[in-house]
């Protein structure tokens, strides 16, 4: 700033109450609502009034309430007293379908002051049951009551845009950028080292066992790669069973392990060769981001949010859930990313990511909706 630059004016300092449904396990909103609450209360005084028992949670600056009341019945009636306290200068964000439920049978007349900010609402979404339609149904016509509206990326926006003729603005979730990404600094320290022979090749699925991610499609895919491969899935889920099933049909059980649900999966994603996602439906892909941190190239079905992430941000390759494509891709994967140049597509992705998703604008852009 130069002395003839106007003063930059601080945001006048609020009190924003974030509802969520649930903080664990965590997942890709859950990551998003505790990542914005944290950088809020740098200047404003942050709650999350989470509905479901979260456990243990600990966020610095923020006061996180639980309303679980052992139902849904005395739950809501929990979140109407809270509600109907009222607050100075209090915003509420609502995050997500369900969230945004329970505050319609609860409170609906605070939609007028609060902020809807939507995570998962896609046609691939709505197509996955008919209680979740019926409750966007019910939640999207709600929105049209709020303040604003929030798309975490520009295929939740279309959704909105074409199914409910309903606007909003895209406001990517906020990121743990540090200004060198974990997997630069671990190939500085290892003096440029690549991947190297270092036995198997290390593969890892991210995410919960449930139709949408088509882990079902990478299983069978697993045969037909060549050479020695070892799979590690992470996140446990309703298909366990069925999936552990077909590894043993296949041949292919011994060299898989089945972590269930870490708290922390980083070390395991560091220390992979490739992260395979063969998912139906993203809206923002938090898992691609973490594995590009850790300089993980990723093998991604091509489909929305997917296809505009990989190769430019997240470095890797889009193929379909076919389990030939998807076994071929894998191996081209391995192949390119075990030579020289891969540190050089690394760094470039890195930039992009710090440039397109810095922290300094989505806070701007959060800021802007919060004044209204």
């Amino acid at each position: 700033m130069t002395a003839t630059d106007p003063p930059v004016a601080s945001p006048a300092r609020r009190r924003i109450t974030f509802l969520t449904t649930v903080l664990t396990p965590r997942r890709g909103m859950e990551n998003a609502v505790l990542r914005l609450a944290t950088a809020l209360a740098e200047r404003h005084d942050v709650e999350i009034l989470v509905l479901h028992d979260p456990g243990p949670v600990s966020v610095p600056r923020v006061t996180i309430t639980c309303l679980d009341r052992g139902g849904d019945r005395r739950t809501r009636q929990a979140l109407r007293r809270r509600l109907g306290a009222g607050r100075d200068r209090e915003t509420l964000v609502m995050t997500g379908v369900w969230a945004a439920a329970q505050l319609l049978l609860a409170a609906p007349w605070r939609l007028p002051a609060a902020v809807a900010w939507e995570h998962s609402l896609t046609s691939a979404r709505l197509g996955t049951g008919r209680r979740f339609r019926i409750r966007a149904e019910a939640v999207a016509r709600a929105y049209r009551r709020c303040a604003a509206v929030v798309a975490v990326s520009p295929v939740v926006a279309t959704t909105l845009r074409d199914r409910w003729s309903l606007g909003s603005r895209v406001i990517p979730n906020l990121l743990d950028l540090p200004d060198q990404s974990p997997g630069a600094a671990r190939h500085a320290a290892s003096d440029g080292a690549g991947r190297g022979d270092h036995g198997p090749v290390r593969l890892l699925a991210l995410g919960e066992t449930k139709p949408v991610k088509n882990y079902d499609a990478l299983i069978r895919a697993l045969p037909l790669l060549g050479g020695d491969w070892r799979l590690q899935m992470v996140g446990g889920g309703p298909l366990d069973g069925p999936l552990q099933d077909l590894a043993r049909e296949l041949g292919v059980a011994d060299r898989i392990t089945w972590h269930g649900d870490l708290a922390n999966p980083t070390s395991v994603l560091a220390a992979s060769d490739v992260l395979v996602h063969p998912s139906a439906s993203e809206t923002f892909g938090y898992v691609l981001f973490e594995a590009a941190e850790q300089w993980v190239p990723v093998v991604a079905n091509a489909a929305p949010v997917m296809d505009s992430l990989v190769p430019q941000i997240v470095p890797g390759l889009t193929t379909s859930v076919d389990p030939t494509a998807l076994a071929a891709t894998v191996a081209a994967v391995v192949d390119r990313f075990s030579g020289p140049e891969a540190a050089g597509l690394f760094r470039a992705a890195d930039q992009r990511r710090r440039q397109d998703f810095g922290t300094a604008a989505t806070l701007a852009a959060w800021e802007e909706v919060l004044d209204g």
